[in-house]
């Protein structure tokens, strides 16, 4: 089978790299069992670029003209401010989305979608491709004292500050460990923001999300006897890995990832932000 991909939303670079790897067989990241046949973006233009870039058929005018054609739904906003108002139609409609990192731009968004969705009983999911990268795989389930989690991040990014860049980096905690860091303490220097996120019997967790350095994003690892340091290199496999999620979710009908794995990250974006902002430590 082949499923029916509409894309919603086209300032977000992923709304062509998906594209590709759905519709082009010669790129070398190609996951087959999707084809890319709507695209919507408030501004026409935007939406004509994705679709001649993608090979995309049709440029629907508004999201009705999409929602009885496709098969499953890709939210590609830059700002997670618009995800809820774009997702709730597809939700209404019963109709499986993506919506790309973030899920949205404030944790009472993201449990609103995860809400409404589960009601539906709705696929649904959310992600930073980091999630699926060997480096932060391997760390998952490493006995750690101390966890250094570096990315970047713009605290005042016009896509809703943090959240946009920074959901990378709270997405990676999250992968590996879990939802129970309830502690953050954060701070703020130009367009660095650094925290120190803990919880009980979890290892201490520093964060680190700046503009102010070369872009990348990289894992410190302190246990007992050793240190090491990771670059994450390999993009392109986590986007293919990602994709696959995706397929899976469609072919068994259970979310790849759960309600509290989704709504964390946000939370703890969210946390982070307010934290620096308050000079107090933030419970999650």
């Amino acid at each position: 089978m082949v499923y029916r991909v509409g894309i919603v939303g086209c300032d977000n670079s992923h709304a062509v790299t998906f594209g590709k790897m759905f519709n082009d067989p010669t790129n070398e990241k190609y996951v087959d069992g999707f084809k890319v046949t709507h695209v919507y973006d408030p501004d026409r233009a935007k939406a004509k670029d994705v679709a001649s870039k993608v090979c995309i058929e049709n440029i629907v005018d508004t999201i009705n003209d999409m929602i009885n054609k496709i098969d499953i739904v890709f939210i590609e906003f830059r700002d997670g401010a618009l995800h809820l108002k774009y997702a709730k139609p597809f939700i209404d409609a019963e109709i499986p989305l993506f919506i790309d990192k973030p899920l949205a731009a404030n944790p009472v968004d993201a449990e609103k979608i995860v809400s409404l969705a589960k009601k539906k009983n709705v696929l649904l999911t959310s992600f930073s491709v980091l999630r699926f990268c060997d480096e932060v795989l391997a760390v998952k389930n490493k006995e750690t004292i101390r966890l250094g989690v570096n990315g970047p991040g713009d605290p005042d990014s016009q896509y809703s500050g943090l959240i946009f860049y920074g959901i990378h980096v709270a997405e990676i905690i999250n992968t590996i460990t879990g939802t129970k860091l309830n502690n953050v303490y954060a701070i703020r220097k130009g367009k660095t923001v650094s925290a120190l996120i803990w919880g009980e019997d979890l290892p201490l967790v520093d964060a680190r999300i700046s503009n102010d350095v070369p872009y990348t994003f990289s894992l410190e690892i302190f246990a007992k006897d050793s240190v090491n340091y990771l670059k994450i290199s390999d993009f392109q496999e986590c986007y293919r890995r990602g994709l696959i999620k995706i397929r899976e979710m469609l072919n068994n009908g259970k979310w790849p990832i759960s309600d509290e794995d989704l709504i964390y990250p946000v939370k703890l974006v969210d946390a982070i932000d307010r934290s620096y902002k308050s000079n107090k430590i933030i419970k999650i």
